[in-house]
């Protein structure tokens, strides 16, 4: 079976997090302009003869902007987090929780709430084989099913 492949970057997501668990300054808090990178891949095309059609990336670009431009990334067990919470509460810092914070854990949480984006947009026809998540120009993190 033949398989198409397209790529989209979307770019520009500045957001802060820590590893709080890092036993170096990563334990701070601390800020980049997030980037991320899908691959997506399909074995059909569609009449436009594209695998993904990235007008159709809207509802992914809305959710991307809700979690990542201009928020604070904790992770669920961060012994802060009440503190986090209440930064929020008061209108300090827009508050995102996820299991892992960091580069990796982003990647993987990135690729699960997409992929359902894109498996209900094209009906199943496309689905993403690479998300990868960078925080600069030097480093970044992958997640390959």
């Amino acid at each position: 079976m033949a398989k198409f492949r397209s790529t989209k970057l979307l770019k520009g997501y500045p957001c802060t997090h820590r590893q709080w668990k890092a036993n170096s300054h990563c334990r701070f808090v601390h800020g980049y302009s997030r980037s991320f990178y899908f691959e997506f891949e399909s074995s059909e095309l569609t009449e436009e003869m594209w695998v993904m059609d990235f007008g159709g990336l809207k509802e992914v670009k809305v959710w991307l902007a809700h979690m990542f431009d201009h928020t604070f990334l904790a992770a669920e067990d961060d012994p802060y987090l009440d503190t986090f919470k209440k930064l929020d509460s008061e209108g300090v810092i827009q508050l995102r929780t996820l299991p892992n914070a960091g580069m990796e854990g982003t990647a993987e949480y990135v690729f699960t709430h997409v992929s359902q984006i894109i498996n209900k947009n094209t009906n199943g026809r496309v689905w993403i084989t690479k998300v990868e998540v960078r925080e600069n120009e030097k480093n970044s993190a992958m997640y390959l099913p």
